[in-house]
Protein backbone atom coordinates (compact mmCIF):
# COMPACT_ATOMS: atom_id res chain seq x y z
CA UNK A 1 0.00 0.00 0.00
CA UNK A 2 1.15 3.56 -0.71
CA UNK A 3 2.63 5.17 2.37
CA UNK A 4 0.11 7.60 3.82
CA UNK A 5 2.90 10.21 3.93
CA UNK A 6 3.06 10.02 0.14
CA UNK A 7 -0.66 10.63 -0.29
CA UNK A 8 -1.95 13.93 -1.69
CA UNK A 9 -2.80 15.20 1.80
CA UNK A 10 0.81 14.99 3.00
CA UNK A 11 3.22 14.71 0.07
CA UNK A 12 3.21 18.35 -1.08
CA UNK A 13 3.60 19.99 2.33
CA UNK A 14 6.77 22.06 2.93
CA UNK A 15 9.23 21.88 5.81
CA UNK A 16 7.23 23.29 8.70
CA UNK A 17 6.88 23.57 12.46
CA UNK A 18 4.54 21.52 14.60
CA UNK A 19 3.72 20.84 18.24
CA UNK A 20 4.10 17.65 20.23
CA UNK A 21 5.03 16.23 23.63
CA UNK A 22 1.49 16.19 24.92
CA UNK A 23 -1.19 13.58 25.25
CA UNK A 24 -4.63 15.20 25.41
CA UNK A 25 -5.75 17.43 22.48
CA UNK A 26 -7.91 19.69 24.63
CA UNK A 27 -9.88 22.51 23.04
CA UNK A 28 -7.77 25.15 24.82
CA UNK A 29 -4.54 23.58 23.60
CA UNK A 30 -5.73 23.20 20.02
CA UNK A 31 -6.86 26.85 19.98
CA UNK A 32 -3.41 27.98 21.19
CA UNK A 33 -1.69 25.86 18.54
CA UNK A 34 -3.86 27.30 15.78
CA UNK A 35 -3.41 30.87 17.04
CA UNK A 36 0.36 30.42 16.76
CA UNK A 37 0.00 29.55 13.09
CA UNK A 38 0.76 25.85 13.45
CA UNK A 39 -1.15 23.20 11.51
CA UNK A 40 0.48 19.91 12.57
CA UNK A 41 0.72 18.02 15.84
CA UNK A 42 2.00 14.77 17.28
CA UNK A 43 0.41 13.17 20.32
CA UNK A 44 2.61 11.39 22.84
CA UNK A 45 1.00 8.33 24.45
CA UNK A 46 3.80 7.38 26.84
CA UNK A 47 3.20 7.96 30.56
CA UNK A 48 6.37 9.71 31.61
CA UNK A 49 6.90 12.40 34.22
CA UNK A 50 9.35 14.19 31.91
CA UNK A 51 6.57 15.38 29.58
CA UNK A 52 3.01 16.60 29.95
CA UNK A 53 0.92 13.55 30.76
CA UNK A 54 -2.27 12.78 32.65
CA UNK A 55 -1.61 9.78 34.83
CA UNK A 56 -5.32 9.07 35.37
CA UNK A 57 -6.12 8.05 31.81
CA UNK A 58 -4.94 7.98 28.21
CA UNK A 59 -6.99 9.25 25.25
CA UNK A 60 -6.67 5.69 23.93
CA UNK A 61 -7.91 3.12 26.41
CA UNK A 62 -6.37 -0.16 25.25
CA UNK A 63 -3.86 -1.81 27.57
CA UNK A 64 -2.56 -4.16 24.85
CA UNK A 65 -3.30 -2.37 21.59
CA UNK A 66 -5.00 0.73 20.14
CA UNK A 67 -8.39 0.22 18.57
CA UNK A 68 -9.53 1.57 15.22
CA UNK A 69 -12.65 3.37 16.46
CA UNK A 70 -10.75 5.31 19.13
CA UNK A 71 -7.94 6.19 16.71
CA UNK A 72 -10.45 7.48 14.19
CA UNK A 73 -12.23 9.61 16.80
CA UNK A 74 -8.89 11.01 17.99
CA UNK A 75 -7.78 11.95 14.47
CA UNK A 76 -11.09 13.64 13.70
CA UNK A 77 -11.04 15.47 17.02
CA UNK A 78 -7.78 17.08 15.92
CA UNK A 79 -8.84 17.66 12.32
CA UNK A 80 -12.06 19.36 13.40
CA UNK A 81 -9.78 22.17 14.59
CA UNK A 82 -8.14 22.34 11.13
CA UNK A 83 -4.99 20.71 12.46
CA UNK A 84 -3.33 17.62 11.01
CA UNK A 85 -2.41 14.66 13.22
CA UNK A 86 0.92 13.48 11.83
CA UNK A 87 1.85 10.82 14.35
CA UNK A 88 1.26 9.03 17.58
CA UNK A 89 4.49 8.82 19.51
CA UNK A 90 5.56 6.23 22.08
CA UNK A 91 3.40 3.20 22.65
CA UNK A 92 3.09 2.26 26.34
CA UNK A 93 5.89 -0.09 27.37
CA UNK A 94 3.25 -2.65 28.34
CA UNK A 95 2.53 -3.07 24.61
CA UNK A 96 6.01 -4.42 23.82
CA UNK A 97 8.16 -4.86 26.92
CA UNK A 98 8.31 -8.64 26.46
CA UNK A 99 9.40 -8.15 22.85
CA UNK A 100 12.19 -5.77 23.83
CA UNK A 101 13.48 -8.15 26.50
CA UNK A 102 12.89 -11.43 24.66
CA UNK A 103 10.49 -12.75 27.30
CA UNK A 104 7.70 -15.33 27.12
CA UNK A 105 4.56 -13.70 25.76
CA UNK A 106 6.36 -11.67 23.10
CA UNK A 107 4.51 -13.46 20.29
CA UNK A 108 1.15 -12.34 21.68
CA UNK A 109 2.44 -8.78 22.09
CA UNK A 110 3.65 -8.79 18.49
CA UNK A 111 0.18 -9.72 17.26
CA UNK A 112 -1.31 -6.81 19.21
CA UNK A 113 1.25 -4.37 17.81
CA UNK A 114 0.56 -5.62 14.32
CA UNK A 115 -3.13 -4.93 14.93
CA UNK A 116 -2.30 -1.48 16.33
CA UNK A 117 -0.30 -0.59 13.22
CA UNK A 118 -3.05 -1.81 10.90
CA UNK A 119 -5.59 0.25 12.89
CA UNK A 120 -3.40 3.35 12.58
CA UNK A 121 -3.32 2.90 8.82
CA UNK A 122 -7.06 2.30 8.59
CA UNK A 123 -7.67 5.44 10.65
CA UNK A 124 -5.44 7.55 8.38
CA UNK A 125 -2.70 8.33 10.92
CA UNK A 126 0.57 8.29 8.93
CA UNK A 127 3.30 7.71 11.52
CA UNK A 128 4.06 5.72 14.65
CA UNK A 129 7.04 7.13 16.54
CA UNK A 130 8.62 4.65 18.92
CA UNK A 131 11.64 4.12 21.12
CA UNK A 132 13.66 1.01 21.95
CA UNK A 133 14.27 1.99 25.56
CA UNK A 134 13.26 -0.83 27.92
CA UNK A 135 14.94 0.88 30.88
CA UNK A 136 13.24 4.20 30.07
CA UNK A 137 14.46 7.78 29.77
CA UNK A 138 16.88 8.86 32.52
CA UNK A 139 17.51 12.33 33.92
CA UNK A 140 19.38 13.63 36.96
CA UNK A 141 17.19 16.72 37.33
CA UNK A 142 14.16 18.38 35.77
CA UNK A 143 14.81 21.69 37.55
CA UNK A 144 18.37 22.57 36.52
CA UNK A 145 18.62 26.36 36.53
CA UNK A 146 19.65 28.16 33.36
CA UNK A 147 19.08 31.70 32.01
CA UNK A 148 16.94 33.83 34.27
CA UNK A 149 16.19 30.92 36.56
CA UNK A 150 14.36 28.91 33.89
CA UNK A 151 14.31 25.19 34.66
CA UNK A 152 15.70 22.58 32.29
CA UNK A 153 16.52 18.90 32.35
CA UNK A 154 20.04 17.74 33.07
CA UNK A 155 22.07 14.54 33.08
CA UNK A 156 25.02 13.61 35.26
CA UNK A 157 26.15 10.10 34.37
CA UNK A 158 27.78 9.75 37.79
CA UNK A 159 24.27 9.69 39.26
CA UNK A 160 23.50 6.47 37.41
CA UNK A 161 26.54 4.39 38.43
CA UNK A 162 24.84 2.84 41.47
CA UNK A 163 21.45 2.40 39.85
CA UNK A 164 19.90 -1.06 40.34
CA UNK A 165 19.30 -3.45 37.48
CA UNK A 166 16.06 -2.44 35.77
CA UNK A 167 15.23 -5.97 34.59
CA UNK A 168 16.90 -8.23 37.13
CA UNK A 169 20.10 -9.01 35.23
CA UNK A 170 22.62 -7.65 32.74
CA UNK A 171 21.66 -8.17 29.10
CA UNK A 172 24.03 -8.49 26.16
CA UNK A 173 24.17 -6.40 22.99
CA UNK A 174 23.66 -9.53 20.91
CA UNK A 175 20.40 -10.56 22.50
CA UNK A 176 19.05 -7.00 22.36
CA UNK A 177 19.81 -6.81 18.63
CA UNK A 178 18.14 -10.19 18.13
CA UNK A 179 15.04 -8.93 19.94
CA UNK A 180 15.00 -5.81 17.80
CA UNK A 181 15.28 -7.78 14.58
CA UNK A 182 12.39 -10.01 15.70
CA UNK A 183 10.32 -6.85 16.21
CA UNK A 184 11.15 -5.35 12.83
CA UNK A 185 10.54 -8.59 10.94
CA UNK A 186 7.13 -8.79 12.57
CA UNK A 187 5.93 -5.20 12.21
CA UNK A 188 7.40 -3.76 9.02
CA UNK A 189 5.40 -5.98 6.62
CA UNK A 190 2.22 -4.79 8.37
CA UNK A 191 3.37 -1.17 8.21
CA UNK A 192 3.95 -1.57 4.48
CA UNK A 193 0.57 -3.24 3.97
CA UNK A 194 -1.33 -0.41 5.68
CA UNK A 195 0.84 2.56 4.65
CA UNK A 196 2.16 3.45 8.11
CA UNK A 197 5.70 4.79 8.62
CA UNK A 198 7.61 3.80 11.76
CA UNK A 199 10.04 6.35 13.21
CA UNK A 200 12.75 5.30 15.69
CA UNK A 201 13.85 7.63 18.52
CA UNK A 202 17.40 7.45 19.95
CA UNK A 203 18.14 6.19 23.44
CA UNK A 204 18.04 8.98 25.99
CA UNK A 205 20.69 9.53 27.18
CA UNK A 206 22.67 7.76 24.44
CA UNK A 207 25.13 5.78 26.56
CA UNK A 208 26.29 2.14 26.34
CA UNK A 209 24.19 0.70 29.18
CA UNK A 210 21.65 1.78 31.80
CA UNK A 211 20.26 -0.42 34.54
CA UNK A 212 21.97 -3.44 33.01
CA UNK A 213 20.31 -2.96 29.59
CA UNK A 214 22.39 -2.01 26.52
CA UNK A 215 21.21 1.18 24.87
CA UNK A 216 21.36 0.10 21.24
CA UNK A 217 20.57 3.40 19.55
CA UNK A 218 23.31 5.56 20.95
CA UNK A 219 25.33 6.44 17.82
CA UNK A 220 25.21 7.25 14.12
CA UNK A 221 26.74 3.82 13.45
CA UNK A 222 23.97 2.07 15.40
CA UNK A 223 21.25 3.95 13.51
CA UNK A 224 22.78 2.94 10.18
CA UNK A 225 22.67 -0.67 11.37
CA UNK A 226 19.11 -0.30 12.61
CA UNK A 227 17.87 1.15 9.34
CA UNK A 228 19.53 -1.66 7.34
CA UNK A 229 18.62 -4.57 9.61
CA UNK A 230 15.28 -5.08 7.85
CA UNK A 231 15.17 -2.71 4.89
CA UNK A 232 11.88 -0.88 4.32
CA UNK A 233 10.74 2.47 2.98
CA UNK A 234 8.30 2.48 5.90
CA UNK A 235 11.04 2.78 8.53
CA UNK A 236 13.01 5.88 9.40
CA UNK A 237 14.25 8.24 12.07
CA UNK A 238 12.41 10.18 14.68
CA UNK A 239 15.33 12.56 14.39
CA UNK A 240 15.97 13.92 17.88
CA UNK A 241 18.67 16.57 17.54
CA UNK A 242 19.19 16.70 21.31
CA UNK A 243 20.17 13.05 21.50
CA UNK A 244 22.31 13.09 18.38
CA UNK A 245 24.08 16.07 19.97
CA UNK A 246 24.63 14.12 23.19
CA UNK A 247 26.23 11.39 21.05
CA UNK A 248 28.81 13.91 19.88
CA UNK A 249 27.95 13.34 16.21
CA UNK A 250 28.47 15.77 13.34
CA UNK A 251 24.84 16.90 13.02
CA UNK A 252 25.24 18.31 9.52
CA UNK A 253 26.79 15.06 8.29
CA UNK A 254 24.15 12.86 9.96
CA UNK A 255 21.37 15.07 8.59
CA UNK A 256 22.71 14.85 5.05
CA UNK A 257 23.28 11.09 5.22
CA UNK A 258 19.78 10.17 6.36
CA UNK A 259 17.95 12.88 4.41
CA UNK A 260 19.46 11.67 1.13
CA UNK A 261 18.08 8.22 1.95
CA UNK A 262 14.63 9.63 2.84
CA UNK A 263 14.98 8.33 6.38
CA UNK A 264 14.18 11.48 8.39
CA UNK A 265 10.47 11.20 9.19
CA UNK A 266 10.17 14.17 11.55
CA UNK A 267 12.45 16.18 13.84
CA UNK A 268 12.64 16.84 17.57
CA UNK A 269 14.29 20.26 17.69
CA UNK A 270 16.09 20.84 20.99
CA UNK A 271 19.55 21.93 21.98
CA UNK A 272 21.88 20.93 24.79
CA UNK A 273 24.92 22.53 26.37
CA UNK A 274 27.47 19.94 25.19
CA UNK A 275 27.90 16.33 24.10
CA UNK A 276 28.78 13.36 26.31
CA UNK A 277 31.93 12.79 24.27
CA UNK A 278 34.55 13.24 27.00
CA UNK A 279 31.96 14.65 29.40
CA UNK A 280 29.70 13.19 32.07
CA UNK A 281 27.20 16.06 32.25
CA UNK A 282 24.94 18.10 30.01
CA UNK A 283 21.81 20.19 30.35
CA UNK A 284 19.16 21.32 27.92
CA UNK A 285 19.18 25.00 26.90
CA UNK A 286 16.98 27.56 25.18
CA UNK A 287 17.10 27.33 21.41
CA UNK A 288 18.83 30.73 21.17
CA UNK A 289 21.53 29.95 23.75
CA UNK A 290 25.03 28.68 22.92
CA UNK A 291 24.87 24.92 22.65
CA UNK A 292 26.26 21.91 20.84
CA UNK A 293 25.01 22.98 17.41
CA UNK A 294 23.96 26.14 15.61
CA UNK A 295 20.16 25.94 15.12
CA UNK A 296 20.22 28.23 12.08
CA UNK A 297 22.88 26.07 10.41
CA UNK A 298 20.87 22.89 11.04
CA UNK A 299 17.63 24.38 9.71
CA UNK A 300 19.56 25.59 6.68
CA UNK A 301 20.97 22.08 6.17
CA UNK A 302 17.50 20.52 6.43
CA UNK A 303 16.26 22.91 3.75
CA UNK A 304 19.33 22.27 1.59
CA UNK A 305 18.81 18.48 1.59
CA UNK A 306 15.15 18.87 0.68
CA UNK A 307 13.55 17.80 3.96
CA UNK A 308 9.81 18.55 3.83
CA UNK A 309 8.64 17.11 7.12
CA UNK A 310 7.59 18.50 10.46
CA UNK A 311 9.97 20.06 13.00
CA UNK A 312 8.70 20.25 16.58
CA UNK A 313 10.15 21.50 19.86
CA UNK A 314 11.34 18.53 21.87
CA UNK A 315 12.20 19.22 25.47
CA UNK A 316 12.11 22.92 26.32
CA UNK A 317 13.03 24.87 29.46
CA UNK A 318 10.21 25.78 31.82
CA UNK A 319 9.78 29.54 32.13
CA UNK A 320 7.79 31.67 34.53
CA UNK A 321 4.05 31.26 34.05
CA UNK A 322 4.37 27.90 32.31
CA UNK A 323 1.87 25.16 33.04
CA UNK A 324 2.62 21.43 32.81
CA UNK A 325 3.04 21.43 29.03
CA UNK A 326 5.44 24.41 29.15
CA UNK A 327 3.24 26.36 26.74
CA UNK A 328 5.34 29.52 26.92
CA UNK A 329 8.65 27.73 26.47
CA UNK A 330 7.29 25.77 23.50
CA UNK A 331 5.76 28.88 21.94
CA UNK A 332 9.13 30.65 22.18
CA UNK A 333 10.80 27.77 20.34
CA UNK A 334 8.05 27.67 17.72
CA UNK A 335 8.47 31.36 17.03
CA UNK A 336 12.23 30.99 16.71
CA UNK A 337 11.97 28.11 14.23
CA UNK A 338 9.22 29.84 12.22
CA UNK A 339 11.37 32.95 11.96
CA UNK A 340 14.42 31.06 10.73
CA UNK A 341 12.42 29.02 8.19
CA UNK A 342 10.75 32.18 6.90
CA UNK A 343 14.15 33.82 6.47
CA UNK A 344 15.56 30.77 4.68
CA UNK A 345 12.55 30.65 2.36
CA UNK A 346 12.98 34.32 1.53
CA UNK A 347 16.50 33.66 0.31
CA UNK A 348 18.05 36.25 2.64
CA UNK A 349 20.46 33.63 3.99
CA UNK A 350 22.44 31.86 1.27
Amino acid sequence: MLRILKSEKWAELPMRVGFGSFMHPTEKRLILIKQLGVDDIILNMYKNNLIDTNFDFLPLTGDKQWEYKELLLLRNRVENSNIRLLALENMPFSFYDKIMMGLPGRQEQLKHIQETISNLGRAGIPVLGYGWTPSGVWRSSTSFKIRGGAESMSVNLNDFIKAPLSHGRVFSEEEMWENYQYFLEGVLPIAEEFGVTLALHPNDPPVPILGGVPQLFRSFKAFKKGMNLVKSENHGLLYCLGNFSAMGEDINMVTEYFAKRNKIVYVHFQTISNSLDGNTKFNEVFVDMPGYYDPISILSKLKEVGFKGMIMPGHVPKIIGDESWKERGRSFTIGYIKGVISTLNSGIRS
